[in-house]
């Protein structure tokens, strides 16, 4: 079997060119594995490679190096294509799509990648755009655009970086008016706090946002959050990050779960949304699940 190796120099805090993919690369090498490699140049250029590689027909495994963004990159260029699958060498600032399915240190073994099973999971689409793990509209969407500021200081990364931007996000105007609907018949309307679709469980580095997400059910868990008292938010925010606000009556009158497979949003004006770390502010979106998408590498063991 085939595999391309698609680097993103710019994750995480240290580029891994330098760091994991020269052992990677070695590893490689010393089994006699067929595989070429590309450094990424622009945003959304893993999804053009990836693109192409599959388009050659034969039986590839695509592996990024990255984030749970490269990730989301890859899988975008092989959606519905049976002969690619796609697997991750963590580097980046959270990978917290691979908390779902195993430990990081098993993702960044060579020899276990290499002995990897594809699972079939599912995306999320929102408009043209595909993701992998969890898209959110609200609060905890601005909060990556504070984390993207605090990544100019090379100390700050992962969870420290997250909380950062959080407080600075509390610091800021939170709640905003949305009009939500799920699968054309539950219909929402008030200040939320945040609105989340997860496919993956994790997100924020830790964060236990989809604590009973299964990525491959054909389903996508969606979470809406009403704006609380502010007094309030310390104790929510930390029960949320453990995934304990599903069952928590602190949530009570606050906190609507479903399980469907679209959820539409318009808001009164603009409104951060997040897809897998990708922000940018929209006054209407969608969240859709794609069954079955990708085929997705599981380390061994």
């Amino acid at each position: 079997m085939r595999c391309v190796l698609i680097v993103n120099p710019k994750a995480g805090n240290r580029n891994p060119l330098e760091t994991v993919f020269p052992s990677v690369q070695a590893a490689f090498c010393d089994r006699k594995v067929d595989f070429t490699w590309y450094k990424t140049k622009y945003p959304g250029h893993a999804t053009e490679i990836a693109e192409r590689e599959a388009a050659r027909g034969d039986t590839v495994a695509i592996y990024g190096f990255g984030g749970d963004g490269t990730l989301s990159e890859i899988a975008s260029g092989l959606v519905g294509k049976e002969n690619a699958m796609v697997g991750i060498f963590p580097c980046g600032s959270g990978n917290d799509y691979i908390k779902t399915f195993g430990s990081e240190e098993d993702f960044l073994s060579p020899e276990k990648q290499l002995h990897a099973q594809p699972r079939i999971v599912d995306m999320i689409r929102a408009g043209d755009q595909y993701a992998m793990n969890i898209c959110t509209m609200g609060m905890d969407a601005k909060i990556p655009l504070e984390v993207e500021k605090l990544k100019r200081f090379r100390f700050l990364s992962g969870p420290a970086a997250y909380n950062l931007g959080l407080i600075k996000t509390l610091l800021g105007r939170i709640g905003d008016e949305m009009m939500i609907t799920i699968d054309g018949s539950r219909r929402y309307e008030d200040c939320f706090l945040m609105a989340v679709a997860g496919c993956g469980r994790y997100y924020g580095g830790g964060y236990y946002a989809a604590p009973e997400a299964v990525p491959d059910d054909g389903l996508l868990d969606f979470i809406l959050m009403r704006k609380p008292a502010f007094h309030r938010l310390p104790k929510l925010i930390s029960l949320y990050k453990a995934g304990k606000h599903l069952k928590s009556k602190e949530f009570d009158g606050i906190l609507t779960f479903h399980r469907g497979k679209r959820m539409e949003i318009m808001a009164a004006r603009p409104v951060a949304q997040n897809l897998d770390g990708e922000c940018s502010m929209m006054e209407q979106t969608s969240f859709e699940v794609v069954p079955s998408a990708i085929r997705f590498l599981i380390p061994q063991g």
